[in-house]
């Protein structure tokens, strides 16, 4: 398999972790909400959200346009909301991409930290952040990481978990767990799908919290940058160590 980003037509044809995150989201926002989906060129619940939701999509790469839904095409980070905007903000099998190379925004070993910041911004008091990400054996590939307790646990400081759900894939099927059945799970890069998964419910945490976490994320920057901030991972399609990597999709995009 060559690497490439999965599309919806990869989610109808091959089972993946989006069997329970999906509903697992659906199920959580509650009718007549503000809701803000991040990375929602594949989100395919948007539709179905409860009654009197308003409902807008974001995302770096062009999204499907669906009814009732406002489409904006662009960086998180960047997105032009107000501070307080939202009840709740989706972000469903993203945060593992985000400051990785395949799309576009790396390399930021950092990035997934940078923009929970974001997201708690967006967020009114008391709203709700839905997030999923791939969780078990610790990795970071060119394209995405697979969390363990210790890195899940340092992406969500600054919030509260209100529930978190872990499932395990026993070939199609997705099975609940306990987080330490997941200690092994790997991500399939031939299928392009979980080995396990981790969906959290989040809210904010008191200002402390906050205030601890970015300062922690800055300190960490800094040591990194001072040890050299060079990516260590291997593309996991082609073997190459992440600068081979890096250098031979720049050549490419600038026509060399």
């Amino acid at each position: 398999m060559t690497a490439s980003t999965p599309s919806t037509e990869h989610f109808e044809a091959v089972v993946t972790d989006r069997v329970v995150e999906e509903p697992w989201a659906r199920e959580r926002v509650r009718p007549g909400e503000r809701v803000l989906d991040v990375g929602s060129a594949t989100s395919r619940f948007l539709g179905a959200l409860p009654a009197g939701c308003r409902v807008y999509a974001i995302d770096l790469r062009p999204t499907p346009r669906q009814p009732g839904v406002a489409v904006l095409r662009g960086d998180v980070m960047r997105a032009p909301f107000r501070d307080a905007s939202f009840d709740s903000i989706t972000c469903i099998s993203t945060i593992e991409h985000i400051g990785l190379d395949v799309y576009g925004q790396g390399p930021d070993l950092f990035g997934d930290e940078v923009v929970m910041r974001h997201l708690r911004r967006l967020l009114m008091p008391g709203g709700r952040l839905l997030l999923t990400a791939p969780f078990g054996k610790r990795s970071v590939s060119a394209w995405l990481r697979v969390y363990d307790r210790r890195s899940f646990a340092r992406l969500t400081r600054g919030f509260r978990a209100l529930s978190t759900r872990y499932y395990r894939r026993e070939g199609d099927t997705f099975v609940e767990c306990a987080p330490g059945d997941l200690r092994d799970a790997e991500f399939d890069y031939t299928d392009v799908r979980s080995g396990g998964v981790v969906l959290a419910e989040l809210t904010p945490a008191g200002g402390f919290s906050f205030a601890f976490a970015r300062l922690s994320l800055r300190l960490r920057r800094v040591l990194r940058a001072l040890r050299g901030g060079r990516p260590h991972w291997r593309d996991p399609w082609s073997g190459e160590a992440a600068a081979d990597w890096l250098r031979r999709h720049r050549d490419a995009e600038e026509g060399r």
